[in-house]
């Protein structure tokens, strides 16, 4: 009898060892590698593209303006030919010996209270199902361990100017975007998570996102929504 309460004990004594030892910025980090190829996926966009620009609407009275609304069928007959010119731009710019260079800022960014507000609200979590873990402090990023699309490479944010100066200087590469990344806010069974990100193409020209995730039932963690939260 003492023999099996022993055994019990030393299995339990165990059981709580892994449970004390478990890595938490090891694992924040593994997931948020994983979400990172998603995440540049969906945020990535050569800027050497130029959209076409869509003609004006026809006007409401076609019968009293025929001449506008014959201009207004021919401009939109030039933009069919505009988009099929700026889709085969697309298939040559991917293939083309130009890497696109993606400056990441070196640290995480901190999340705030609205950002756990909407984790919650959106995975319909109480705020006792919250992870406590703290992730009030940043820690440096490690660029070797991103991936993403094959035309990207990745430089520290930190090695280029400062201010708008970094989009006037002449890199001796074609700087397409600045992009940060936050900590990640997990539920207690690490199985729902919240984020943001930042997405900047030049001077004035960002987007601020949260991202919500998840790990599906093959174990892997994916996005479930971004949402737009600042635009400049």
């Amino acid at each position: 009898m003492l023999k099996k309460i022993f055994v019990f004990i030393t299995v339990l004594t165990l059981q709580l060892s892994c449970i004390d030892k478990f890595d938490h910025p090891t694992f924040e980090k593994q997931v948020s590698h994983e979400i990172f190829p998603q995440l540049m996926d969906s945020l990535h966009f050569d800027q050497r593209l130029k959209f076409p620009i869509p003609p004006p609407p026809p006007p409401s009275e076609p019968n009293e303006q025929d001449k506008n609304f014959e201009k207004y069928k021919i401009d939109s007959a030039d933009l069919e030919k505009r988009i099929k010119s700026y889709e085969k731009q697309k298939i040559e710019l991917y293939n083309d010996s130009v890497k696109l260079m993606t400056a990441i800022r070196d640290s995480t960014l901190l999340l705030d209270e609205e950002d756990k507000r909407d984790f919650l609200n959106f995975y319909s979590l109480n705020i006792k199902d919250i992870d406590t873990v703290s992730i009030n402090k940043k820690y440096k990023i490690d660029i070797r361990r991103l991936n993403a699309d094959p035309k990207i490479n990745f430089i520290y944010r930190s090695k280029l100017p400062g201010g708008r100066e970094i989009w006037n200087t002449d890199h001796g590469f074609y700087l397409n975007s600045i992009v940060s990344i936050s900590r990640i806010q997990f539920d207690r069974n690490r199985k729902f998570g919240v984020m943001t990100a930042g997405y900047s193409m030049g001077f004035m020209n960002g987007v601020a996102f949260r991202i919500f995730i998840r790990k599906n039932n093959e174990g892997k963690w994916v996005i479930d929504k971004i949402q737009t939260t600042y635009i400049s």
